[in-house]
């Protein structure tokens, strides 16, 4: 008999994995609602033409295709933010923004079997359409209060922003291509790689200097280490726009759970402002991943600013402690069946119930 497996990347969920993401959902949601954020679903299946549109760099070979009856190329969905995004342009462009969506759905992504990251995960998150960078703390503060409410120990948000490393480019004379290869040396921290390609750019020393040490800009004072680094006026205020943000967010209690990067520079043809993620004690990758696109509406036909975040149900499973929920037996005769389903009802009020024949009995 042959064996029977599952798709590479995906996985089966057991009784106790159900209940607790079944919670996770309901808490996450309540926490959306409290924010003003309204709940919408949308299809699994979207036109793939419509992430070729909005997505420069799409990598087509982490994309499940299939084709309709018509001949068309369609996708399932790979992340939550585009098919929100699509619905802002398409069935809301009569209605005045900003848009409060939330949301938690499926999506698929083929991943490296070496990466140690699920083809299928649950996506539940929120985005915020229509508002400028005076959004960024309230998104910000839902996150938080979403992982608090998780029962996850250790987390923490890091922060970080791709305002600061596009500025730096324009201001120094650093082609598109070159950043989007600078900066993700800079993102993985490679130093050594990092030093090496900007010698040969033709910089100032202080330009120079300022991109082979921002890989580095995180942890204790690094407003006041990163602001020493900066060779104009303008990136100056924007590393102080952040530090408010920092300021704000202290004042507001979450000090103790967040943290700032200014060494984030990754996905430069999607994200235009803040950037962040969550970590949290026993899983293996970031469990929360959001920030500030922009761009991403006015690809698809409607300019409208826009931040978001979404958190992975299934990998913070793996640091959700879960208890194993006792079900009462009832054992009844097979000729009782109508009594026994009765008491139950009763029983059932006090918490879950098996009902179980006993084995001869009549």
């Amino acid at each position: 008999m042959k064996q029977i497996q599952l798709p590479q990347g995906m996985q089966d969920l057991f009784p106790e994995d159900c209940r607790e993401k079944e919670r996770l959902r309901s808490v996450f949601l309540d926490v959306f609602r409290r924010y003003g954020y309204r709940q919408i679903e949308t299809p699994l299946i979207e036109y793939y033409a419509t992430y070729q549109n909005a997505y420069e760099e799409l990598e087509e070979t982490k994309m499940y295709k299939l084709t309709s009856s018509e001949g068309k190329v369609m996708t399932l969905r790979g992340d939550m933010t585009l098919p929100i995004a699509r619905l802002c342009v398409t069935k809301f462009n009569t209605t005045k923004p900003p848009y409060r969506f939330a949301y938690c759905g499926d999506v698929y992504q083929i991943n490296e079997s070496f990466a140690g990251k699920r083809n299928a995960v649950t996506d539940c998150g929120i985005e915020l359409v229509g508002m400028d960078e005076s959004g960024d703390l309230e998104v910000l503060c839902c996150a938080l209060d979403a992982l608090e409410v998780s029962g996850c120990e250790g987390y923490i948000l890091e922060i970080g922003t791709s305002a600061v490393f596009l500025m730096a480019c324009r201001e120094a004379g650093i082609d598109e291509d070159t950043g989007k290869e600078l900066a993700e040396l800079i993102d993985r921290k490679s130093i050594p790689d990092i030093e090496k390609m900007v010698k040969g750019l033709g910089l100032s020393a202080k330009q120079e200097r300022f991109f082979q040490k921002l890989a580095l800009m995180s942890g204790i004072d690094v407003f006041t280490r990163t602001e020493e680094l900066c060779f104009s006026e303008s990136l100056l205020q924007e590393i102080r726009k952040l530090e408010r943000l920092k300021i704000m967010l202290e004042e507001l209690g979450y000090g103790e759970h967040i943290r700032f990067d200014l060494g984030k520079a990754a996905q430069l043809d999607y994200y235009t402002g803040i950037i962040f993620q969550a970590y949290v004690n026993g899983a293996g990758t970031a469990v929360l991943s959001g920030g500030r696109y922009d761009d991403l509406l006015n690809k698809l036909g409607r300019p409208l600013p826009a931040i978001g975040f979404s958190i992975k149900l299934d990998y913070l499973l793996d640091a959700v402690k879960t208890e194993k929920k006792e079900i009462r037996k009832l054992f009844y005769k097979k000729d009782d069946l109508v009594s026994a389903i009765r008491m139950a009802k009763e029983m059932q009020k006090d918490g879950p119930v098996e009902l179980v024949p006993e084995e001869g009995g009549e």
